[in-house]
């Protein structure tokens, strides 16, 4: 006597990915803020540091939201890892702390 075979339900459809519109919002508000520095006669340093910053900042948006997906176990990951590393950190200094006071006494 042979046991029927199991059916394996087709996978769910993923859902639509939603295009993310943040690194677009960020680099026209730096264009935007870029030309009413120039505008209002700030000066040229001023006016730099924000356009660089409107240049850099969304590259760094866009790289975190590839690097770090917006539903995935690896950004959980990557998140538990950070904290643990500054828990460590803060640890470190406090015990750095407690030694020098003990030799400063």
């Amino acid at each position: 006597m042979t046991t029927p075979m199991q059916r394996t339900a087709a996978p769910a459809p993923a859902p639509p990915r939603q295009t993310s519109r943040t690194g677009k919002v960020v680099m026209l508000s730096g264009s935007a803020a870029v030309v009413v520095l120039a505008w209002a006669g700030a000066p040229w340093r001023a006016v730099t540091v924000v356009a660089v910053a409107g240049i850099v900042m969304p590259g760094i948006i866009l790289l975190a939201q590839v690097v770090l997906p917006h539903d995935s176990e690896h950004k959980r990951d990557v998140m538990l890892a950070a904290m643990r590393y500054w828990d460590r950190r803060a640890e470190r200094k406090r015990k750095q702390r407690k030694q020098r006071r003990r030799r400063d006494k």
